[in-house]
């Protein structure tokens, strides 16, 4: 256990120093994000090394840890696979690339990670309200694919609020620490100390995690919910609740984009966040979209029959408060807007008659 906790500081450690250096590096990888107005608000160009200082020293960690443990499969497979999504994520910061060919990357090492390790493959899914529920190894493997896609997408996109998805990485960090077990629990707890640190930089505005950050350390987060569905602790109702919110806001957001016939890749100012800031302003609504996954979260890894309930709740409210908010967007618009101006009422002349002079 004490080792575990060197490693850890360690770790730490290298992600602090790498945060503290992060304008030489983002320099040297060209990886600034600069103020372009619309949804930058940012004044100065800030480096978006975030999550390279995570992935960096947390690889690193990864790929020694599974040469000195030769044993555990899992580590192996999740450094290599992380690294990659990473080196993507670094490439999207450069230049972006397609979001058809992020998706298809992220299908791509979700395989590798599953050919690497055939345990991530779960034989059936455990959950704590129905039981046991076997699956065939080619649907788990197609329905992880499209999880993890999903997943990986809806964490991009949660991504436009100082602290927001560092938090919500911070959170599922100790609920992994609390209720998982074995290697999932230890990369998780290696984790908790880079991403609260990264957390502080970007609650500040000196780092933005970057797509390497939500590309790589989302990826990571998504194979240690599979790797957890074999055991089923945490209960697969459980993960889906952690999960949730960021997932609900990707859907609506592609649904409600589609009906409008706009495409849904492109980026927009409708998620959950965006809609907070405005009625709250950004740091009240990083602590409220916090809160809500703290909150959830908690209760569902507390008392995991209630996951499914959880779910229906957050699908109810926040869906009744996205149309709730656009009715009194109607109202208000409708009570600003001048009223129509009153036509002319022309009345005919009368006729002269003839006696009139």
């Amino acid at each position: 256990m004490y080792s575990l906790i060197y490693q850890l500081v360690a770790v730490s450690a290298a992600t602090a120093v790498l945060c503290f250096f992060s304008r030489p590096i983002a320099d040297r990888l060209q990886v600034f994000d600069y103020p372009r107005g619309g949804r930058k608000h940012h004044m100065d160009p800030t480096p978006q090394i975030g999550g390279f200082a995570i992935l960096l020293p947390l690889v690193a960690w990864l790929l020694a840890r599974s040469f000195m443990i030769p044993g555990d499969a899992l580590l192996l497979p999740v450094g290599l696979c992380c690294a990659g999504m990473g080196i993507v994520g670094i490439m999207d910061d450069q230049s972006h690339l397609s979001p058809t060919g992020r998706l298809l990357v992220v299908a791509v090492f979700t395989v590798t990670a599953m050919s690497l390790d055939p345990r991530l493959i779960a034989p059936a899914i455990h959950w704590s309200a129905f039981g046991s529920v076997q699956v065939l190894p080619w649907l788990f493997v197609a329905g992880a694919v499209i999880a993890t896609a999903g997943f990986v997408s809806s964490v991009n996109m949660a991504d436009g609020i100082n602290g927001l998805v560092p938090a919500a990485f911070f959170i599922w960090c100790i609920g992994f620490d609390l209720f998982a077990d074995g290697a999932v629990r230890e990369v998780s707890l290696v984790l908790t100390g880079p991403v609260l640190i990264v957390l502080i930089f970007n609650l500040r505005g000196q780092v933005f995690l970057g797509d390497c950050g939500t590309f790589g350390v989302g990826f990571l987060f998504a194979l240690m919910a599979l790797a957890c569905l074999r055991e089923g602790r945490p209960a697969a109702e459980t993960l889906l609740v952690w999960f949730f919110v960021p997932v609900l806001d990707c859907v609506r957001v592609i649904a409600s984009r589609l009906t409008r016939g706009r495409s849904p890749l492109r980026g927009g100012k409708d998620h959950f966040h965006h809609i907070l800031a405005d009625m709250f302003g950004k740091r009240r609504a990083m602590y409220l979209y916090s809160a809500t996954i703290l909150v959830t979260s908690a209760l569902a890894a507390i008392a995991p029959r209630s996951g499914i309930y959880i779910l229906l709740a957050l699908s109810a409210s926040s869906l009744g408060f996205v149309a709730a908010r656009r009715a009194m967007h109607r109202r208000r618009e409708a009570i600003l807007r001048p009223a129509p101006a009153r036509a002319a009422i022309f009345r005919r002349p009368a006729r002269k008659r003839i006696g009139d002079v």
